[in-house]
This record gives structure tokens, C-alpha cells and sequence, in this order.
């Protein structure tokens, strides 16, 4: 990197915003991989041949996307690329308005149960085990909303990852992220954290069967049930936030 390969000059058009779409394209073509640090402002500069300022405003509008990140001691580097540092900015967006929740959960209801549907058909009998140990240590955190959360998680992703499609898997944890805020608010209300083991119980016992549309369906539920409660905990937090406002 610090010999400059890679970077070639660029017109002076909306400078800070061509330098931030040539530092993604390295990033999506992998010249410039997560963990990797990016020569300095002044570097980068001199190869792009634009100004510091330029840089330093796209570095900027990339750090908040979450693509970069800074570290302590200095320096920027390329991030994780995990869906929770570049949804970030989205989560932002959704937790400031209600019909976004609506939108999320009707893509969630779309691809969590088509997930379902291919789960059953592929899940092997490892993954299957897996669901079912969760299961047993979820029913213990019923009442450890922040457990509840921990172990849902991971049930999720071990049914996503059954269907060996990284596009469908990254797309539902993508979503799944933009939901966490309001479902750790939805998951201390009493009864939420029941409903999802109980919907949880269903979906295990449609993988089991080999049975597609009734996983797929399991899964429908589970999805509206979420979506029904996460509405409900962003209504009592609004009225909560108007009544303090007096």
C-alpha cells in the first residue's frame, strides 16, 4: 500500500466523494481487505492527487458508514465488514421511524420463511442437535431477557447458515441487526421471550420432520409474533417519552 498500487488519480469532481467510492472499490474488490490499515491522510493525497481536506472528509463519511474504523494509538483501518458495524447507520433510521419497523419485518417475513422452507430440506442431523441443545438452555433464560437474546441469536444463524447460501445468509442477519434495539426494549416485557421459545419449539419440530411448508409457515408466525411485539414495545416507549416531555 504504501508504494501507492492500486490508487490512481482522480478528477476534481465532488473530490471527497470520488476518493470514498475509490477507497469501496478496493474494498469490494479485496485490495483492501477487513483488518487492513490505510496509508495516512498525506499518502493518500499524493496518490489520489487531491487534497487533504478531501480526504480527510471522505475517511470521515466511510468511518460512519462503519466501513472504516479508527484504533487507538492511531491510524485507520478497514473494518470487520460484520453487518452490525455497517448497519449501524440504518438501525439509526429505523429506531426513528415506525413505518421502517413495518417494512423490515415484511422482508423478514419474506426471507425468514423461505429460510424455513430450504432449512428443512437441507439441515442435517448436526445443525438439528444444535437447535435442539438451544432450545433446552432457552427454556432456562426465559426470565434472562439479555440471555434470551444471546441464544436467539444463535438460533437463528444456525438455520440460516443450513440453507449454504451466503447471499440469503448475510441478508438475514443484516435485517435481523437492524431489529436488535427495540427487541431488547419488546424482550423485557413479560410473555415476549415465552412466545419465542414456544415459536421456537414449533420451528425445531418442523425441521425435524422434513416437513418444508410447515417449517416455512413456523417461521411466518414466529416473524409476525416479533414483529407484533417489537411494534408494541416502540408504542409504550413513544408514550413513555411524550408523558416525560410534560
Amino acid at each position: 500500500m504504501a508504494s501507492g498500487g492500486g490508487f490512481a488519480p482522480i478528477e476534481r469532481h465532488s473530490v471527497a466523494e470520488q476518493v470514498a467510492r475509490k477507497l469501496l472499490d478496493l474494498v469490494r474488490t479485496k485490495n483492501l481487505k477487513p483488518g487492513d490499515q490505510l496509508p495516512t491522510e498525506r499518502e493518500l493525497a499524493a496518490f489520489m492527487q487531491v487534497s487533504r481536506p478531501s480526504v480527510r472528509e471522505a475517511l470521515r463519511g466511510l468511518q460512519i458508514l462503519g466501513v472504516l474504523k479508527t484504533r487507538q494509538g492511531g491510524g485507520v483501518y478497514v473494518s470487520s465488514l460484520d453487518a452490525s458495524d455497517l448497519l449501524s447507520p440504518l438501525q439509526f433510521l429505523i429506531t426513528l421511524n415506525a413505518e421502517n419497523i413495518d417494512a423490515l419485518y415484511e422482508a423478514r417475513l419474506m426471507i425468514d420463511g423461505r429460510i424455513g422452507r430450504m432449512a428443512a430440506e437441507k439441515i442435517g442431523p448436526a445443525d438439528l442437535e444444535r437447535l435442539k441443545k438451544l432450545l433446552v438452555v432457552q427454556r432456562d433464560l426465559i426470565h434472562d431477557p439479555l440471555g434470551f437474546r444471546v441464544s436467539d441469536s444463535e438460533f437463528h444463524r444456525v438455520i440460516w447458515d443450513t440453507t449454504g447460501n451466503p447471499f440469503l445468509v448475510q441478508i438475514s442477519s443484516s435485517l435481523y441487526v437492524l431489529g436488535m434495539e427495540y427487541r431488547r426494549i419488546a424482550a423485557e416485557t413479560p410473555g415476549v421471550t415465552g412466545q419465542s421459545f414456544a415459536d421456537h419449539e414449533v420451528i425445531v419440530a418442523a425441521l425435524e420432520a422434513r416437513d418444508a411448508e410447515a417449517a416455512g409457515r413456523a417461521m411466518e408466525r414466529h416473524m409476525t409474533n416479533v414483529h407484533r411485539s417489537t411494534v408494541e414495545a416502540m408504542e409504550r416507549t413513544q408514550r413513555s417519552g411524550e408523558g416525560g416531555s410534560g
